[in-house]
């Protein structure tokens, strides 16, 4: 287990912790130093509740912490059931956000809900956590856990758990944004955690809404990467352009560039280099039998000779001789 919690003064804690039972090894020598570093540390504001025998004998995966002051992110991917075993009496004021990323989680009643929730992969559920209730995972599971103070977002979801689609817009620049934290926390001041942590808020109260303001600066980080990451899962889609980007965050096309306006890059330099850097990699694998056009053709340039033209801007070489020079 990895742990680096900092305190920023009376109250304010910013910091991640992790337990990795897929490098060190099963069982109760990861999962209980990450109990007490979470009971050590957040333990005031968010009690854990007792988890079954099986998950902490048997628990084989990943689990990080990120705290932001009153405010924290759990992302756990695992291969083997989590589930708990007692829950406790005490009264909580709390919004979670559970999102699906593999497998599902099932919430035994919780409270406000009339039955049983359960988060699947692409899916999200938010609720006022009001008593504790009991959960269990299917044996693969992969989900993000948001524990936010009840006083931010109480009064959008007491009385009416929100649930939805993780693919929607806000929920993409949200995730983007959690990525982001989760990346640098180790590194925020401060003024950069506090930041950090409003940010987070404010995105998930456009969750709820269904909307977020994307004139706010501080989000356009977040908006640059939710965009890097659907170009990401389209290198090789035609239809992949700057605007058709904007449409799937329901932004305008403005906007999404000048979210890319502090970076080295605009977003249709960043889409292009990826390509050419996809090609690359596939020009030099052993044994690959992919032609200049083929490449050109597969990222969508508009003939060979303007992928060789761009390709050599970029790496300095023709396609063919980086290829004869990388074997």
């Amino acid at each position: 287990m990895t742990s680096r919690p900092r305190f920023l003064g009376p109250g304010r804690k910013v910091g991640t912790f992790t337990v990795d039972a897929d490098s060190t090894g099963p069982g109760r020598g990861t999962w209980e130093p990450f109990i007490d570093t979470w009971n050590d540390r957040m333990g005031d504001l968010y009690p854990l509740p007792e988890f079954s025998a099986s998950t902490v004998d048997g628990f084989r995966g990943t689990m990080r912490s990120v705290a932001l002051e009153d405010t924290a992110v759990n992302e756990m991917w695992a291969s083997s059931a989590v589930s708990t075993r007692a829950v406790g009496t005490h009264e909580h004021d709390q919004v979670r956000l559970y999102v699906g990323l593999r497998g599902a989680v099932a919430l035994q009643d919780p409270h406000d809900q009339g039955g049983d929730a359960h988060v699947s992969a692409g899916t999200y559920f938010m609720h006022h956590v009001v008593t504790e209730n009991h959960f269990h995972t299917t044996p693969v599971i992969g989900t993000r856990i948001f524990i936010f103070p009840g006083d931010a977002l109480r009064s959008l979801v007491a009385g009416k758990p929100r649930t939805g689609r993780a693919d929607s817009p806000a929920a993409q620049i949200l995730m983007a944004h959690t990525s982001t934290v989760q990346r640098i926390v180790g590194d925020l001041g401060p003024a950069g955690a506090h930041a950090s942590r409003n940010s987070l808020l404010e995105l998930a109260k456009g969750l709820v809404l269904d909307r977020f303001d994307d004139h706010e600066p501080v989000f356009t980080p977040a908006l640059a990467q939710a965009a890097k990451n659907l170009a990401e899962a389209r290198l090789t889609d035609a239809e992949l352009s700057p605007a058709s980007v904007a449409a799937q965050l329901h932004v305008s096309v403005r906007t999404l560039q000048r979210a890319f306006a502090s970076l080295d890059e605009s977003f249709s330099s960043y889409i292009r280099r990826r390509r050419l850097e996809e090609a690359a990699g596939a020009l030099t694998v052993s044994g690959s039998r992919l032609g200049v056009s083929e490449a050109a053709a597969r990222w969508h340039f508009t003939d060979s000779s303007h992928f060789i033209r761009a390709f050599k801007k970029h790496y300095g070489a023709t396609p063919a001789h980086f290829a004869r020079r990388s074997m």
